[in-house]
């Protein structure tokens, strides 16, 4: 049975829904309902949408379709994202999806229709980190483009703590007390005061990033966009998916090397590696099979930084 935790709740109105969880939805039917403005060239069931490339005038068109209310609201959260930097950002060789539709399947699975970017991920989930590696100077470009967007007020180190608490809370006691986890909350709650607000991506990850046909890169899936997010979160997240999730140290200390040469401050990367550290934690207790190897290496290297 799939544990309820407090990270993955969202409410709508006076609903408090899960956006992990999803429905099957037929394929049949979603077919003929985008059948009527477009030759539906494929669709296909992800983790948590339904994608799918549609075709109008010979120009074709990327499909993600929520499979939950709770779902939804994220997915509302990437329109949102795709306008927003299209907006504010006039550098052309890193794009992100514009958006060209909207609206609901069945009156309540909100969906959107974006560009299509034809190209190939710099690195999929377990893949090759090779091709990654030749990106890492447009991948920081990237994170550091995002940042120079517009910032909007709000109590945005209090939301942050609160989440990273959450995550912590969500964490089984038993491997918060094994692996001293504890340590790396306390990191982050000490060291929240002294980052400033920058807009994020939120979910800045190899597997997100697209090399084009063109040798552009292209970033997608903005779920978790935050126009007043903490500083550094995207490029600290990369440099965590990175170690623990390819599990690939080796790189993940050279992308934290390269930041450390333009100027970033130790200080603060440490206090958002310590957050992402912790959601790692959280990300491996979900696994079936659960194996802590990499997320208590990425902690010991994170507590030794100063």
């Amino acid at each position: 049975m799939t544990r309820v935790l407090n990270s993955f709740k969202v409410r709508a109105g006076n609903k408090i829904l899960d956006y992990r969880l999803g429905e099957k939805l037929n394929l049949n039917q979603v077919k003929l309902f985008f059948q009527k403005n477009y030759q539906v060239k494929k669709l296909w069931n992800g983790s948590r949408h339904v994608l799918g490339i549609l075709t109008r005038n010979n120009v074709d068109y990327f499909l993600k379709l929520s499979t939950s209310e709770g779902i939804s609201i994220f997915t509302k959260n990437e329109h949102k994202w795709n306008d927003y930097f299209n907006e504010y950002t006039k550098v052309n060789n890193y794009l992100v999806p514009k958006n060209h539709g909207r609206g609901y399947f069945q009156k309540k699975y909100f969906y959107l229709i974006t560009d299509y970017f034809d190209g190939k991920l710099i690195c999929e989930i377990n893949g090759d980190v090779n091709n990654l590696v030749v990106h890492i100077d447009d991948i920081i470009l990237l994170s550091e483009l995002i940042q120079k967007m517009p910032v909007v007020e709000s109590d945005y180190r209090m939301r942050f703590i609160n989440k990273v608490n959450s995550w912590f809370n969500d964490i089984p006691s038993s491997i918060c007390k094994r692996y001293k986890v504890k340590t790396l909350l306390d990191i982050a709650e000490k060291g929240v005061d002294g980052l400033s607000s920058k807009p994020r991506h939120g979910d800045f990850t190899p597997w997100h990033i697209i090399k084009l046909f063109d040798h552009r890169l292209g970033l997608i899936d903005g779920e978790h966009f935050l126009p007043d997010g903490v500083e550094n979160y995207d490029i600290c997240f990369f440099i965590q998916r990175v170690f623990s999730v390819l599990k690939n140290p080796i790189v993940a200390r050279n992308i934290y090397s390269q930041l450390l040469i333009k100027g970033y401050k130790k200080n603060k990367l440490k206090t958002v590696l310590a957050a992402r550290a912790i959601g790692g934690f959280l990300d491996e207790s979900l696994i079936e099979k659960s194996e802590y190897n990499f997320a208590s290496r990425f902690k010991d290297w994170v507590m030794q930084l100063d």
